[in-house]
């Protein structure tokens, strides 16, 4: 079964000026299908994500001033407050591409309201600052300090059918090296029934770890190069080694929504590579197994 995921993202903005320098601390939330237990129900994760997308760090200015960051729930119209799911995350430095997460499950079932429950990630100021003004640095923008969903977005994961065919594929990969990292090269081919901005990300399965950036496609087919740099530090945890390294390549794609520029996946591809060729001495450039979903 195809992972599927929806995420709603803030709109990109051309921000402040270069000569100006502050933070950009924005809200945004991802929807993934975790699992399904039926045509129209299933496990649904919500998370609530604030990253830094300014060009300076956002440092505390006193020692209980923190930027407050909350993912809460609200289930309806009138006399129901917006609840906290998880505990809030008091964040005390954000640096420029930071991110912070609150991941919350529920089980769903499609279509029992179209308008509730709504999930929103927001995050405010708490505690007191000033002490360390020179720390201070300015929020570009307000406008995208809260982000909110509802039953109608969640709704959207069991509508999309998945398409039919292998719409990415491993094709090649090839080890890079790097002083107590290996980098894998992944070529890889995809097929897709828009030609609209689309993009594929790769994650790393725990236990191991790994980045990665996202890779930006264009057409309808063609293929492309993503690379996931990969911790070599079985030396500290001896069990990683016994594992192989898992890692999954997502494809998405764009639509357009007003005020927002929002990306689905319904696609995704496994690779997985041994530790051993990886972070030991097997020579690099060995097939894989690979896998589309």
């Amino acid at each position: 079964m195809a992972l599927a995921l929806f995420s709603l993202e803030a709109e990109a903005a051309d921000g402040a000026p270069a000569s100006v320098t502050c933070a950009d601390p924005a809200a945004n939330i991802e929807l993934a299908l975790v699992s399904k237990t039926g045509p129209t129900s299933g496990r649904v994760r919500i998370t609530g994500i604030v990253k830094n997308l300014g060009t300076a760090t956002l440092t505390a200015t006193s020692p209980s001033h923190r930027l407050q960051m909350t993912l809460t729930r609200r289930d309806s119209e009138t006399g129901s407050p917006d609840n906290p799911v998880q505990p809030p995350i008091a964040i005390a430095e954000l640096s420029p591409g930071q991110q912070f997460r609150i991941d919350h499950q529920i089980d769903w079932s499609l279509g029992k309201n179209a308008a509730y429950p709504r999930f929103m990630v927001k995050f405010s100021d708490s505690g007191k600052d000033g002490a360390y003004p020179a720390r201070y640095q300015p929020d570009c923008r307000a406008d995208n300090n809260r982000k909110e969903i509802t039953a109608a977005d969640i709704n959207k994961l069991f509508e999309s059918p998945a398409p039919s065919g292998k719409s990415l594929t491993v094709r090649s990969y090839r080890l890079l090296g790097g002083v107590g990292v290996n980098t894998v090269e992944a070529v890889l081919g995809y097929s897709r029934t828009s030609a609209a901005a689309g993009k594929i990300t790769a994650s790393v399965a725990a236990p191991h770890s790994g980045t990665s950036d996202e890779v930006p496609i264009e057409g309808s087919s063609g293929s492309a190069r993503i690379r996931v740099h990969i911790p070599c530090d079985a030396q500290n945890a001896p069990a990683l080694a016994a594992r192989p390294v898992g890692i999954t390549y997502r494809l998405w794609g764009s639509l357009s929504l007003p005020g927002s520029t929002s990306w689905v996946v319904s696609f995704s591809a496994d690779q997985s590579i041994p530790y051993s060729e990886l972070c030991g001495t097997t020579p690099p450039n060995r097939p894989s197994r690979a896998s589309s979903r």
